[in-house]
């Protein structure tokens, strides 16, 4: 196949990118500062949030088109207008594939964080309902990527929360590999102890290659997770082991929030199954951070 990656110098971009090169497809990556290209691989300079006009596929349309870009740390100092860049990248991407790749699968990498928690596993008919400005991007480019559904066989992913090496700054796994490098002891938590859905980046990308060839109408949603409920502290002492420590974790906040998700449809449809425990992920992220 021949695959857009629109992000493909982020943490997930740069793994999918990797994978779909495994796998024998011609891959062309779009991102402002673009890595060198390679056998079957085209990397290409583009501002999405610039003027300018968007790149024309080369020798013949993409056959499927993964959207990955987007201002995505959580806990960044968010603005409106940050929701409305994430909104516009969005726009610009799917308005752009209808009109030179008509019906390309077109794959929107939403958030779990478009749900408000629970304290059960959420299914993708749940009710979307988190205040946050970052899951409010992901709800409206969710909403613009469906617009386009009868042009596109578009697709919409909503990840919980994806481990491995090379995730961005900010995010917790390199803020506690940082912490733990520096020494810090005990390793004092800004936030709470909640109850997550941690999911190994391989197993992320064995996902992604699935939605390539699943038999599903356009405007699917499916959540990518592992359905395991794991404590914050759970993830925090997996590190600290890996790393050959273990020092006291102390959270200041003591409530106890949930946000886990149901897995069902994705293995389903796909027959795609996460493979990997918590204890695979960290000492991965260990070995090679």
């Amino acid at each position: 196949m021949k695959v857009l990656v629109v992000g493909g110098s982020g943490f997930v971009g740069r793994a999918l990118t990797s994978r779909l090169l495994e796998a024998g497809h011609e891959v062309e990556s779009w991102d402002r500062a673009p890595r060198d290209g390679g056998p079957g691989f085209m990397a290409r300079a583009v501002d999405l949030l610039g003027d300018g006009e968007l790149p024309r596929p080369e020798g013949g349309p993409w056959d499927a088109a993964f959207h990955l870009a987007a201002y995505s740390v959580p806990g960044m100092g968010w603005t409106q207008d940050l929701v409305f860049a994430n909104l516009r990248m969005t726009a610009r991407i799917f308005d752009h594939l209808a009109a030179v790749a008509p019906g390309c699968r077109a794959i929107f990498t939403s958030s779990a964080f478009v749900y408000a928690p629970s304290p059960r596993p959420l299914r993708e008919t749940d009710p979307l309902g988190s205040t946050h400005p970052y899951a409010l991007s992901k709800h409206l480019g969710e909403t613009w990527a469906l617009s386009r559904r009868e042009a596109l066989k578009v697709f919409i992913v909503r990840p919980f929360n994806q481990l491995g090496p090379g995730m961005a700054a900010g995010l917790l796994v390199p803020e506690l590999l940082e912490r733990i490098q520096r020494g810090e002891s005990p390793i004092r938590m800004t936030g709470r102890d909640d109850v997550r859905d941690f999911l190994d980046w391989r197993d992320a990308m064995d996902a992604y290659l699935r939605l390539l060839e699943v038999d599903a109408p356009s405007g699917s949603i499916w959540n990518l997770c592992s359905g395991r409920p794991t404590r914050v502290s759970e993830l925090v002492h997996g590190l600290l082991r890996a790393c050959g420590q273990e020092r006291p974790v102390l959270f200041a906040n003591p409530a106890v929030e949930a946000l886990i998700g149901d897995p069902a449809r994705l293995m389903a449809d796909t027959d795609w199954r996460p493979s990997r425990t918590l204890e695979d992920t960290v000492q991965a992220i260990a070995a090679l951070s």
